[in-house]
């Protein structure tokens, strides 16, 4: 995250393509291992990011951001991500069910993200190869999700901690709290592959920016 913003901030200029940005950013990753990854797994670091270029008026997905332009969502999830999040919430609820384990413990010891632990460690495999993301290998250009934003007047960019994106901080806030508190397993209506972990205020990071024109 903080190469990439680098990147953005000291590098890229106004008028960069998404081309300009796939291999920056990429080349900024990589220049941190001894040799190029030409390979992914779980040991190289990986980052999504969703950015709006206001000269060319686009947006840009390399990963599993959010983005909401004028009120209509866009997103690109991670292949399986739902199939993963299902597997592993019924892993939960059966345990819960045979009195295996409680909610707390459940929140200390994640078991039913046990249970997928191979499945996303071959989608962290599948990286620049099914789906985009800044990992310091070449990112495949057809992956990535370009979004015309030519006419809008709002557009929020946002990362996947907010199950449910509204047009304002607050409003996504109060979604993702009202969420936990009924479910900080997040297995039942908003399923997920992880839960809220004790002492945590949330599932997953949250970073939220609202653009007017």
């Amino acid at each position: 995250m903080q190469i990439v913003s680098r990147v953005i901030i000291e590098k890229l200029p106004a008028d960069a393509t998404i081309h300009d940005f796939c291999r920056l950013t990429a080349e900024a990753v990589s220049a941190y291992y001894p040799e190029k990854p030409q390979k992914a797994d779980n040991n190289l670091m990986a980052a999504s990011a969703v950015v709006l270029s206001v000269k060319r008026r686009e947006v840009w997905f390399v990963g599993d951001c959010l983005c909401l332009v004028d009120g209509t969502l866009y997103e690109y999830p991670k292949p399986e991500e739902e199939i993963n999040a299902s597997k592993r919430a019924e892993c939960i609820k059966k345990m819960l069910q045979e009195g295996r384990v409680t909610v707390d413990e459940l929140r200390e010891h994640d078991y039913g993200r046990d249970s997928i632990k191979n499945e996303l460690r071959s989608c962290c495999e599948r990286q620049n190869k099914e789906y985009a993301v800044i990992n310091g290998m070449d990112i495949p250009e057809h992956l990535v999700h370009v979004v015309s934003v030519a006419d809008a007047k709002e557009v929020v960019l946002a990362s996947d901690g907010y199950p449910i994106l509204k047009g304002t901080l607050e409003g996504s806030e109060r979604e993702l709290e009202r969420i936990i508190n009924d479910d900080p397993l997040f297995v039942d209506k908003y399923k997920a592959t992880k839960c809220v972990m004790k002492g945590y205020k949330s599932f997953d990071d949250r970073t939220y920016i609202r653009i007017k024109f």
